[in-house]
C-alpha cells in the first residue's frame, strides 16, 4: 500500500467520524428541540387549563348573580314566570371575550324547560296513580320508539316499566301489583333496595329495574329530577318544542300534544305573550288558549332551581361548568350540584 493510498484512507476515516459525529449532534439538537416544543405545549396546556377552569367557575358566579338580579326584579315588578326572553335565558346567544384571549360561554334554563320525574310523585305516594303511570308508559313508549338500533333494541315492556319506577319512588316497599319491590334489587351485584324516596339524579334511573343504559341516554334531552322536592310540571314559557310535545293533556281521555299545539304555544310566545295558568288581566296569557283539558302533571310557571352550564376556552383547551343553582333563598343561593368537564 502506498503512502497516498493511506493518507488517503485516514482522510476518508476521518470525514465519516466527522459526519457521524454530526449527525448525533443534529439528532440530539432535534430531539431537544422537538421535547422542548413538546414541553412548552404541555406547558401552555396547563396554563390554559388553570385558566379554563377558573373562567367556567367564573361563569358560574356571573349567572348566579343574572338569576338573583332576576329573582329580585319579579318581586319588584309584580309578575313571576320564567321566560326566554329574560336576560339570564339570552345570555349564551354570544360568547364572552376576556382581554387575555379566553371565549366564555353560559347556557341557563330553568328546571320546568324538560319534565320533572318527580313530579308524579307527591307526599311518598304517586300523586295520582292511575294517572302517574300512564303519563310515565306514554313517556317511556314515545322515547323508546326514538333509539336508533334493531327491533330487538327497543324491545322493553313499558307498562311493566312505568310500573317499577313509581315503585322504585314511592315510600312503601310493596310493588304496584303486590310483592316485594326489592327482590330483584337484592339478587344484583352488588345487592341494593329501591330508594322509596325522589330521584336524586337522572343516571340514578340506571339503578331502576328494566332500565337500560340506551334508554336513560334516550331520556336525558326530556327530563330532570330537579327541584327534587316541591316538583312541578312543563313550563311552557320556556320548554323547547321536543318537551312542550310531551304536554299531557285532555279531559278525560289523556294525550300528548299534537303538532299543532305546539306550534300554537310558540307562536303566543314569539308574540310576546306570557303563559300562565289562568286569565289574570293583561299580564299574561291563560294556557288553555292553546292547550285544552286538564295538563299532567300540572305546570309550572315559576322556578327556583335552574341548571347553568358554563364552557370555558383558551387556544384548543375547554373546560365545562355544570351546576345546578337553587335561588329561593337570594340572600344565600345554594349550588345544589357541581360538575367539572
Amino acid at each position: 500500500m502506498t503512502c497516498g493510498t493511506s493518507h488517503r484512507q485516514r482522510r476518508g476515516m476521518a470525514l465519516i467520524a466527522v459526519m457521524f459525529f454530526m449527525l448525533l449532534a443534529v439528532t440530539g439538537v432535534a430531539t431537544f428541540l422537538r421535547r422542548a416544543t413538546v414541553d412548552g405545549m404541555v406547558a401552555r396546556n396547563r396554563d390554559y387549563a388553570a385558566r379554563c377552569e377558573a373562567l367556567a367557575r367564573g361563569g358560574v358566579h356571573l349567572a348566579t348573580g343574572l338569576l338573583l338580579q332576576d329573582k329580585l326584579d319579579e318581586a319588584e315588578f309584580g309578575l313571576a314566570a320564567e321566560t326566554r326572553e329574560e336576560l339570564w335565558a339570552q345570555v349564551g346567544a354570544v360568547p364572552i371575550v376576556t382581554a387575555d384571549g379566553g371565549e366564555l360561554r353560559l347556557h341557563i334554563e330553568d328546571a320546568g324547560s324538560r319534565i320533572n320525574l318527580n313530579s308524579v310523585i307527591s307526599d311518598g305516594a304517586a300523586s295520582h296513580e292511575d294517572l302517574s303511570e300512564a303519563f310515565l308508559a306514554a313517556l317511556l313508549d314515545r322515547v323508546v320508539q326514538e333509539i336508533p338500533g334493531a327491533d330487538e333494541e327497543r324491545s322493553y315492556d313499558i307498562e311493566e316499566l312505568a310500573r317499577n319506577l313509581l315503585d322504585y319512588m314511592d315510600e312503601d316497599e310493596v310493588r304496584i301489583f303486590g310483592g316485594s319491590e326489592d327482590d330483584y334489587y337484592l339478587a344484583q351485584d352488588p345487592p341494593y333496595r329501591a330508594a322509596n324516596r325522589p330521584l336524586l339524579s337522572v343516571d340514578e334511573l340506571a339503578l331502576v329495574e328494566g332500565f337500560r343504559p340506551a334508554l336513560v341516554d334516550a331520556l336525558r334531552p326530556y327530563v330532570t329530577v330537579q327541584p327534587i322536592h316541591d316538583a312541578a310540571g312543563i313550563n311552557p314559557n320556556t320548554a323547547p318544542p321536543w318537551v312542550l310535545a310531551l304536554l299531557y293533556h285532555g279531559t278525560g281521555d289523556m294525550r300528548f300534544a299534537s303538532e299543532d299545539t305546539v306550534r300554537d304555544v310558540l307562536e303566543l310566545r314569539e308574540n310576546g305573550a306570557i303563559l300562565c295558568s289562568s286569565e289574570t288581566g293583561e299580564d299574561c296569557t291563560s294556557l288553555g288558549q292553546a292547550v285544552d283539558g286538564e295538563i299532567f302533571p300540572p305546570p309550572g310557571f315559576v322556578s327556583d332551581v335552574f341548571r347553568v352550564e358554563s364552557v370555558a376556552r383558551y387556544g384548543d383547551v375547554e373546560r365545562t361548568v355544570v351546576v345546578w343553582i337553587d335561588r329561593s333563598e337570594p340572600a344565600e343561593p345554594v349550588w345544589l350540584a357541581w360538575d367539572v368537564r
